[in-house]
């Protein structure tokens, strides 16, 4: 069988995932020192570092190289890696979570452009929410299973061993990234200024109500999908303390957030749905103080990961591929600049009060998400459909 360019975007996304301290992560921040407030501080600076360079990094991705972007990625998540698991305290902390944020401005977007880029010249940009899907639940499997293994080997090595551990999967990346053909038909399509660019790209954002009632949804979104990836995990030490058991749920997470995205094409029609299954699950969760929560909360994974997808196919489908990282770039970075303020008042809430009120403070963002959609999508045409631009 020739393995192609889907073929290895495929293993470069299960690669990406297999970062093997996700799953301990701030457990390990526990251990040296950080509390839930430095936990905020360290997220606000990786969403500062990455609103200042996500829109520049997407430009540059445009007029230079996806694929240059993807080996700048696997570097600094190696570097990253490096760094942290090295760190005694908070101070260090920060110096490894630049280059973290460095990884994560060069993949936003980046794998999703490549793989419409790489379908279209195939004839097959159709198919870009099911594949694109599959391959960002791929990444999500290769989290699964290196979360799997991070409670066992911080159990039975150390934590810093997972931070280690990581770089072998960083290598194998890089070399898979340095076989891949990037499509370059877009760099035809436009040869526009930075700036200008960029104002293409907002406008494109725009001049389609679709596209702008989709962004306020992902920016509020946002501090949901905050509140899961950088604060989850001292949501569930609230009910499962033991560093095995917390890797097992964080691959759990993982596994059903694959599971959305697998099955997000099959709801292409179905976005009403999708927003209020991301919705509910934590209104639910605001009035239950036990671990049937848990269950809520991989409820709301499944659908808030196939929301996502199906948001970011109407990106796909809307933009032009000259601005198409760019565009992606300006709606995740709204939704950080939201999230900065947040990540300080979650970290205060879990810190001062419990992990249940900042559930409460994402259920009063969810529910205003949902109330916006059900009242904006009465006067956007086919809303469950792709819009012409």
């Amino acid at each position: 069988m020739t393995f192609t360019n889907v073929h290895k975007l495929y293993a470069s996304n299960f690669l990406t995932g297999l970062v093997f301290w996700y799953g301990i992560e701030k457990l390990f921040m526990q251990s040296i020192g950080i509390n839930a407030f430095g936990v905020g501080m360290v997220t606000a600076t990786i969403i500062i570092f990455i609103v200042l360079f996500d829109i520049p990094a997407g430009l540059l991705a445009d007029k230079w190289s996806r694929k240059g972007m993807l080996v700048i990625s696997a570097v600094s998540l190696a570097v990253c890696s490096f760094i942290l698991g090295n760190s005694t305290g908070l101070p260090m902390y920060m110096i490894g979570v630049l280059f973290y944020g460095l990884y994560v401005v060069g993949t936003n977007g980046t794998y999703g452009a490549m793989m419409y880029d790489t379908l279209h010249e195939e004839g097959r940009a159709e198919l870009y929410s099911k594949i694109y899907g599959r391959a960002y639940g791929l990444f999500l499997v290769g989290a699964g299973v290196a979360n799997i293994a991070s409670g066992f080997l911080a159990h039975y090595f150390s934590y810093s061993f997972t931070f280690y551990l990581t770089g072998i999967s960083c290598l194998l990346d890089l070399l898979v990234i340095l076989t891949i053909h990037e499509p370059t038909f877009h760099k035809t399509l436009g040869k526009e200024r930075f700036l200008h660019q960029l104002g293409t790209a907002a406008l494109t954002i725009t001049k389609l109500k679709l596209l702008r009632a989709l962004t306020i949804v992902m920016v509020l979104l946002a501090v949901a999908e905050l509140f899961k990836l950088d604060f989850g995990q001292l949501y569930m030490v609230r009910y499962i303390p033991t560093p095995q058991a917390i890797g097992i749920l964080w691959a759990l997470y993982a596994f059903v957030m694959a599971f959305g995205s697998f099955i997000a094409h099959r709801l292409r029609t179905r976005l009403n749905i999708l927003i209020i299954g991301a919705s509910l699950p934590y209104v639910l969760m605001s009035f239950i103080d036990n671990a049937f929560s848990l269950v809520l909360f991989m409820i709301q994974v499944v659908a808030a990961a196939a929301l996502i997808n199906q948001i970011e196919t109407r990106i796909q489908e809307n933009t032009p591929s000259s601005v198409r990282t760019s565009v992606l770039s300006v709606v995740s970075t709204i939704g950080r600049i939201i999230t900065i303020p947040a990540s300080f008042l979650l970290g205060w809430l879990i810190r001062d009060y419990n992990a249940l009120w900042a559930v409460r403070f994402i259920a009063l963002v969810l529910v205003i998400m949902l109330l916006y959609w059900l009242w904006i999508s009465r006067s956007i045409p086919k809303a469950n459909e792709p819009e012409v631009a």
